[in-house]
Parts: structure tokens; C-alpha cells; sequence
């Protein structure tokens, strides 16, 4: 299911279509079709969103996400034990975080 927010990070801000080939700004990392960006970069080298400059589109291809059946999923059943410890580690979570965050911009600017 998608939220709106998700829908509209699928449509370009340029040409308001469905973006298949991405373009990536450097300076702020907003999408948009590879060749609306480009065809704007000829007459202005700012973000049509928020306006900061760019030197750079990086071509970007879009991620597909496929929703596994229901029928293929796999049940977890989960055993609780009494006085079982559930809690993580506030600061290892936030490290996890951190490196997927990381590796995914890294993957974006690529």
C-alpha cells in the first residue's frame, strides 16, 4: 500500500508524470525524469524545488518493489518465555540505522 507521500516521490515536479529514468541532483538530491532535469539544466542550474544549485544529474534507476504472496510467506512463531528479555540496545539500533542510511545515499549519488 502506498502512502501519498510515496506517490508523489514517483511523479516528476517538472512534467508532474510517472518518472521512470531518474535524474539526481548533487546539491540536494531531489528526482526527477532524467530528461525533464536535463532539458531544465540547459536554461538554469537550480533545483526546480527548492533552488539550490547543482553541478551535477546523476542518472538513477528506479528501484522496483515486489510484494511477496501470501501463500509464499513464511509464518514466524514467536516463543515467549517467562522473564524473556525483549529490549534492544537504544544505541545499536541507532547504529544500524545509521549505516542503511549510509549505504543507500552512498548507492543514490553513486
Amino acid at each position: 500500500m502506498k502512502t501519498r507521500f510515496m506517490e508523489q516521490a514517483d511523479l516528476c515536479a517538472i512534467c508532474y508524470n510517472q518518472i521512470e529514468l531518474q535524474g539526481c541532483v548533487d546539491s540536494c538530491g531531489h528526482l526527477f525524469c532524467f530528461s525533464c532535469i536535463h532539458k531544465w539544466s540547459e536554461t538554469e542550474n537550480t533545483c526546480p524545488i527548492c533552488k539550490a544549485r547543482f553541478f551535477k544529474i546523476t542518472k538513477v534507476q528506479k528501484r522496483k518493489h515486489y510484494r511477496i504472496p501470501l501463500s509464499k510467506q513464511k509464518k514466524v512463531h514467536h516463543v515467549h518465555q517467562k522473564n524473556q528479555s525483549t529490549s534492544i540496545d537504544f544505541l545499536t539500533l541507532l547504529q544500524a540505522a545509521e549505516r542503511i542510511l549510509t549505504h543507500e545515499l552512498h548507492l543514490l549519488f553513486k
